[in-house]
């Protein structure tokens, strides 16, 4: 079931021991949840796009726009006959490369090794980043991340509240050094899950 920006917020007030937040205010988690998800974008986590079917092919094109939100690319299928929706064709390597244009980043097919078949639909297989930035409560954690999200966004609450000088400070204190270390045991042990794969290839810029 997905984890909403709300439900984290709360999940993470109770964590700090201020439920009402009175301590630490929605608006204050919101930024410590999105310097959570800027750090697994910073740390390489990345999320599988399973499949996206935007790109019909054209004779004669061999260049294609790289579909909108892809951080790695790592198959591209091709569909059987015509808005069959089957895709069995896997598309080689050796037949396609990523490359920049000067204004988007592009999928190159060859042109030696790889025919164009006119309103054929590709399916591209690959990864996304972290989301950059939450703002709604409504918005779903990226499925994958929640816990590393949580521990990391613990982290930074617990750091805010360490600096007030009173008598939680220290408690506080050391929940952000248990928190941060959660946090990097949680990514690395999700690696297999949030890693490109060995074939993946990087999109230019993104």
């Amino acid at each position: 079931m997905a984890l909403t920006v709300a439900e984290l917020k709360d999940e993470i007030s109770h964590h700090i021991q201020d439920p009402s937040h009175f301590l630490v205010n929605t608006d204050q988690l919101l930024e410590f949840i999105n310097s959570a998800s800027w750090d697994a974008a910073a740390e390489g986590a990345v999320l599988p796009i399973e499949d996206n079917e935007s790109l019909t092919i054209s004779t004669g094109t061999f260049e294609y726009n790289v579909p909108a939100t892809f951080a790695y690319i790592h198959e591209i299928w091709q569909e059987a006959t015509a808005t069959s929706d089957i895709y069995p064709a896997f598309v080689p390597w050796n037949r396609w490369l990523l490359s920049y244009n000067g204004s988007n980043a592009i999928i190159r097919f060859s042109r030696e090794y790889y025919t164009i078949t006119n309103d054929i639909d590709l399916q591209v297989l690959g990864h996304r980043r972290p989301t950059p930035e939450y703002s709604e409560d409504t918005e779903n954690i990226d499925a994958g991340l929640e816990s590393f999200i949580r521990e990391r966004a613990i982290a930074y609450a617990a750091r805010n509240l360490s600096r007030t000088g009173d008598t939680a400070a220290q408690a506080y204190a050391q929940l952000y050094l248990d928190a941060i270390q959660s946090s990097t045991t949680i990514l690395k042990e999700q690696t297999e899950f949030v890693r490109p794969g060995i074939y993946s290839r990087a999109v230019p810029l993104r």
